[in-house]
């Protein structure tokens, strides 16, 4: 009954002054139909709503708005699809310079200084977890965009333009270029679609296709030390963090979805993998996991926070004599029905959640955004019953 809608478009970054973050918070200020900058805010808290947001990841950006009262959600519905294709930003350059960034001054005699919504949001949201990954992508996909901050580096963000958003709206923000979700118990969803016709049909049909044109696939295993500034006197005992993993080119289908699976058997506290890391290295926190990226790529990755940076080949030999022991021996059935049992539950536990459509909306967009397919995170929940066929087959 927690009804939900959502217009997710497939963006990405082109360099690190967080240019989709900044199309996105200034998408919502106002539009040709309801020019009003307040009206977001007015609407979030004044109206009978249960989540509005909106959100730049990696690879999309994505509009989702939930409500008890269908009614009501169609309205917002509106509301937001008239901003995404409407915005009052590519003719008020006060909303850019509010949002991204501008000078300012206190009085006459002060400093001038840098200020805006985005620029002051990623100076505290910037951490040395998420630089290690940041910069981990760009060494393992050299001229990739995974290795580009979608939401912006604070020295970078004053390099961008009004022209360089209203460019990228251009660009990206067609009807071709996205992907509308409904959930919940919707009666009229022929509302809903009459709604979007009226938006969609100013539009012709157009084919869009982006290529990472200057990626470059390593031929060999590269390593590098990247800096992290912290706040002087501070202790930076454990204070690193590590990043290992690869690449693969073209997997198929079959070949991700045991990576999927196997990754998050080796990410468990019961794991060896994870119990082997905790003996050598017992003050760190460890995880696995696969990232999938658009032309068919996917990232294997393993990374540890809280050690010390010449623990780093500890780490990374550790998780070398994890996997060939994996390899050899197996998974323990007992630890596996452990996994299964615990992954069993969070997946019955989502139900649970007041927002369950505006979660299950953001896995459905990561993987339609990563691969084309809008029933991609359906069918990664179908995959979940294979942890026992595929330890008993040896397919891990």
């Amino acid at each position: 009954t927690n009804r939900v809608f959502d217009l997710t478009f497939f963006t990405r970054a082109i360099d690190n002054t967080g240019l989709p973050h900044v199309f996105e918070h200034s998408a919502l200020d106002g539009s040709a139909k309801y020019p009003s900058k307040a009206l977001f805010f007015n609407l979030s808290a004044q109206t009978y709503n249960t989540y509005m947001n909106a959100y730049t990841a990696n690879t999309h950006t994505g509009y989702p708005v939930a409500s008890l009262s269908e009614e009501q959600l169609l309205r917002y519905a509106d509301f937001y699809t008239d901003s995404v294709f409407h915005p009052m930003l590519l003719e008020d350059k006060s909303i850019f310079d509010e949002e991204a960034w501008r000078y300012s001054m206190t009085d006459a005699d002060a400093e001038l200084t840098l200020s805006g919504t985005i620029y002051s949001e990623m100076l505290g949201s910037y951490s040395i977890l998420s630089a290690g990954m940041y910069n981990f992508n760009g060494l393992l996909m050299p001229g990739e965009s995974s290795g580009l901050v979608s939401g912006g580096l604070p020295s970078a963000i004053p390099e961008l333009t009004w022209e360089h958003v209203q460019d990228f709206h251009a660009r990206y923000y067609h009807p071709s270029n996205s992907l509308s979700v409904l959930y919940g118990r919707i009666e009229h969803a022929e509302d809903f679609l009459a709604l979007l016709d009226g938006y969609f049909s100013e539009y012709e049909k157009e084919t869009f296709v982006f290529t990472e044109s200057a990626y470059t696939p390593l031929t060999e295993s590269v390593s590098q030390r990247f800096e992290y500034a912290m706040e002087s006197g501070s202790d930076t005992r454990n204070g690193s963090v590590v990043f290992y993993g690869t690449v693969l080119e073209n997997p198929s289908q079959d070949v991700v979805d045991k990576l999927d699976l196997l990754t998050t058997l080796l990410a468990a506290d019961n794991s060896v993998m994870t119990q082997n890391l905790k003996n050598v290295l017992p003050s760190a926190s460890f995880g696995a996991f696969i990232d999938l990226r658009p032309e068919n790529r996917l990232q294997v990755v393993f990374y540890a926070s809280g050690i010390n940076e010449e623990d780093a080949e500890i780490f990374r030999s550790t998780v070398d004599a994890s996997l060939n022991e994996i390899a050899e021996n197996g998974f323990d059935p007992d630890t596996v029905d452990a996994i299964i049992a615990a992954i069993r539950l969070d997946l019955l536990l989502a139900t649970e959640s007041s927002n369950i459509g505006v979660n299950v909306i953001d896995d459905i967009a990561y993987y339609w955004a990563a691969t084309g397919d809008e029933w991609g995170y359906i069918h990664t929940i179908d995959t979940q019953d294979m942890y026992r066929p595929w330890t008993e087959d040896g397919s891990f």
